[in-house]
């Protein structure tokens, strides 16, 4: 099996979590950048909000060009509004998904993904997506537990 992480990280805690995952998974890194500057935390909290309210779909880069190789994808975010942002929504509409098995995380200091999962969902045409999970802090045999679908 072949895994990829895709992740956005506006601060650098999701890009931190993402490593570890692909050195816990093997897995190839892959981060997703949006073509606008969300820049500082409250800008960027403010672009979403006009982006979730409109329904807006940013552009993002393309990218990764093999990825038709890979049958699992662990997708990372951080938590805005208590929903992914909506870049992630672009890169899950961008690629086609069907046989493929998408994991989502998010780091966050109180939301976990529940609020994202819907989203996701109505987005992962064709793909199995699992329980997200949030992964401030990685630790290997909850990592494993999760892929494997026996956390609790």
């Amino acid at each position: 099996m072949k895994t990829l992480i895709a992740y956005y990280s506006r601060g650098g805690t999701t890009r931190r979590t993402a490593e570890q995952l692909a050195e816990l998974t093997d897995g190839d890194l892959f981060e997703i950048k949006g073509k606008k500057n969300y820049g500082s935390y409250f800008k960027a909290l403010g672009i979403s909000r006009k982006e979730f309210s409109g329904g807006e779909l940013p552009e993002i880069e393309p990218g990764p060009e093999n990825f038709d190789e890979y049958d699992r994808i662990l997708l990372g975010f951080p938590i805005w509004f208590s929903k992914c942002p909506q870049l992630i929504l672009t890169f899950l509409t961008s690629h086609d998904l069907k046989g493929k098995d998408i994991y989502p995380f998010c780091t966050s200091g109180a939301s976990g993904p529940e609020g994202a999962q819907e989203q996701l969902k109505e987005n992962c045409e064709g793909a199995t997506l699992h329980p997200g999970i949030r992964l401030n802090k990685v630790d290997e045999n909850q990592v494993k537990a999760w892929l494997d679908g026996t956390l609790k």
